[in-house]
């Protein structure tokens, strides 16, 4: 249901044919001023037309079945023009039986699908007969079954884009509960359709791949021969970082004989012949006063970064306390600068980090993490790398901008999230997007219906409205009517936190706000999202840490990171914090001590474009030494957080 506009004329009765006249108008008046929709670019896949729907009489049968007719009867029937008519109406009625007997879950059910695929394994209707069989699967709780029969979907040339959506939408919710040979064979086979997505279900698929999944998979020779350098190089950098030199080494070999001439290969071969060297890294936190507990955090996820390194009798720590204040900072940064280290991770606060600007020596580069991202322009020893909402939001304004986003609304909270909706309106509009309306939310309310519904009126599309005002008047007499607008915006970006998105959502629906993509920061992630299992959420987009998404076995880095932790400190609550500093730790001690690299060296290889795989997401620093997140999207299916690609 749409917001409604009045026009204050007097109230007429209206006979039938003029209601059906009015719609008639109402339709061409909003369909020509507006724009063409931008629709949301599916995966390159093989243009076909749609799956071959066989004649009237199966078409009958099949709708026959499902108003609740005798089956037996319809499966009869359904074997007679298998057997009786020629062979496209033969080879459908084949494959309907089977699709019918998977629906209702009959006897053998599953060899009648395998047999219509082995029998006619080049039809139109073989890719849909996989996602029948995994949907089947799914009924019999077998995820793992499911996502094998869609990853055969997905890689017959069959495949059209009605089924793709289809996948695309019951898939990524089965990857957490599937073993890891399936999720593989489904994030390639997602990686081999969805070319905008390549890179993130590549980088997925390395992560989750064990040292023998990775020899299986350079060895199928199934496998598109351009996805497995990508493949391998993620692969590699991912064992480059948990300091696993022998398999950086060993996939380089795999990629040899499966791609030879690609150039990954030497990139694999360089990161596995460097020789380890002694290095010093200086770390600079706030260990004592007001925000001693952050630093804490910090210094413990740097601890664990360096107690799982094979070599870790090559690093030196030199920790100096910034006692939460920048003169104190400052001298702490002479000290180590005095010691000759290769490298600073830290500050954390943005105050500290900015009396440090005029001080940085050029051949030290130092990893901050503040969240002011601006900071990083004004010194080029400067990189920051930060989980800060306000360094996701660039991502967000481009994840929107490509999926059709043109004109959109900002909501924010007014409590520290105008700061997000600033830049995210910023950053929007920069890439040639219009921002109709920043909308703040007013505060100790739990109900904002009411400024909901002033947005919706605000922001409705005012050439329609013209146009029907024009039309009304030429072919209507004066009436009251109620004239249901539509929304003038093409998404909303809610820099709000879960609990707020949870409450809103609803509230959103109920303004006549709804089927419209909402965006947001891994701010959402604060344990309130699913509170009303993520009703009114299904259009949702946000970004996360992606460590809440995975299973712990299914990850090297994270299995290392939680052991160690539970081991050190027990049952206590991990925190972002923690884990940005172990990735900082890593990168740090992998480009100086497991790579070799000194003084300028460090500095291109800190911008390396490659970036660094890291708990937080992986991360590349910019030209400007800003850790740009390449932050996994996520979305919300049947009440369950999943990738969105």
């Amino acid at each position: 249901m749409l917001w409604t506009r009045y026009l204050p004329r007097r109230p007429v009765a209206i006979p039938a044919a003029l209601f059906t006249l009015l719609a008639a108008l109402l339709l061409l008046s909003a369909c020509q001023p507006k724009m063409p929709p931008q629709v949301t670019p599916k995966p390159a896949i093989v243009q076909m037309q749609q799956a071959f729907t066989g004649n009237a009489e199966i078409q009958r049968l099949l709708a026959q079945a499902r108003s609740g007719g005798d089956i037996d009867a319809i499966l009869s029937e359904l074997d007679r023009l298998s057997a009786s008519q020629a062979e496209p109406v033969r080879e459908e009625a084949q494959f309907r039986k089977a699709q019918l007997m998977l629906e209702g879950d009959l006897p053998d059910a599953d060899e009648a699908a395998k047999a219509a695929i082995n029998r006619y394994p080049h039809h139109a209707l073989v890719p849909y007969a996989h996602f029948w069989l995994a949907r089947w699967w799914l009924e019999q709780e077998e995820s793992g079954r499911a996502l094998a029969q869609m990853s055969k979907a997905l890689r017959h040339p069959g495949l059209t884009r009605e089924l793709v959506d289809q996948v695309f939408d019951v898939a990524p919710s089965l990857l957490q509960e599937a073993d890891e040979r399936e999720a593989v064979s489904w994030l390639l086979a997602a990686a081999e359709v969805d070319f905008a997505g390549r890179d993130h279900w590549l980088r997925m698929a390395a992560r989750r791949a064990s040292m023998q999944t990775v020899e299986e998979v350079m060895a199928d020779a199934s496998l598109p021969r351009n996805i497995l350098p990508t493949f391998a190089l993620f692969a590699g950098h991912t064992r480059l970082m948990s300091g696993d030199v022998q398999g950086v080494a060993r996939i380089a070999e795999l990629l040899a004989a499966a791609a030879p001439g690609s150039s990954e290969i030497h990139q694999l071969r360089d990161w596995a012949s460097g020789q380890v060297r002694a290095a010093t890294i200086g770390v600079l936190l706030p260990l004592s006063g007001p925000y001693a507990r952050f630093g804490q955090q910090a210094l413990r996820g740097i601890r664990i970064a360096l107690s799982g390194l094979a070599y870790d009798e090559y690093i030196t720590l030199r920790i100096e306390d910034t006692a939460s204040d920048p003169a104190t900072a400052v001298q702490a940064y002479q000290q180590l600068a005095d010691a000759s280290v290769n490298i600073v991770i830290g500050p954390l606060l943005a105050s500290t980090t900015e009396a440090l600007l005029p001080y940085l020596k050029p051949d030290i580069p130092m990893i901050s993490m503040t969240g002011r991202t601006d900071l990083a322009a004004r010194s080029e020893a400067l990189f920051i790398h930060t989980l800060s909402p306000l360094a996701q939001v660039n991502v967000m304004a481009e994840y929107a901008w490509q999926h059709g986003a043109k004109r959109m609304v900002v909501i924010s909270d007014g409590d520290g999230s105008q700061t997000e909706a600033k830049m995210f309106k910023t950053s929007f509009e920069a890439l040639g997007g219009e921002v109709l309306q920043t909308l703040e939310l007013a505060p100790g309310t739990l109900d904002y219906r009411d400024q909901l519904r002033q947005l919706r009126y605000d922001t409705d599309d005012e050439t329609v409205l013209a146009a029907l005002d024009e039309d009304l008047n030429v072919f209507l007499p004066e009436m009251d009517m109620e004239i249901r607008m539509p929304v003038g915006f093409d998404a909303v970006y809610l820099a709000l936190n879960g609990k707020q998105v949870a409450l809103l959502a609803g509230q959103l629906a109920y303004a006549d706000i709804s089927g419209l993509p909402l965006y947001g920061s891994s701010r959402w992630r604060d344990g309130h999202l699913l509170d009303d299992r993520g009703r009114y959420l299904s259009h949702a987009r946000f970004t996360t840490t992606g460590i809440g998404n995975q299973k712990e076995s299914d990850d090297p880095l994270l299995q290392h990171f939680q052991f160690a932790y539970r081991e050190a400190w027990g049952g206590e609550k991990t925190t972002d914090l923690m884990r940005l500093a172990y990735d900082s730790m890593r990168i740090a001690t992998v480009i100086t001590s497991r790579l070799g690299l000194e003084k300028r060296d460090v500095f291109e290889a800190l911008q390396d474009p490659d970036g660094f795989p890291a708990l937080t997401g992986h991360v590349h620093f910019d030209a400007t030494g800003i850790g740009q997140k390449q932050l996994d999207i996520f979305s919300i299916k049947r009440g369950v957080i999943v990738p969105a690609g």
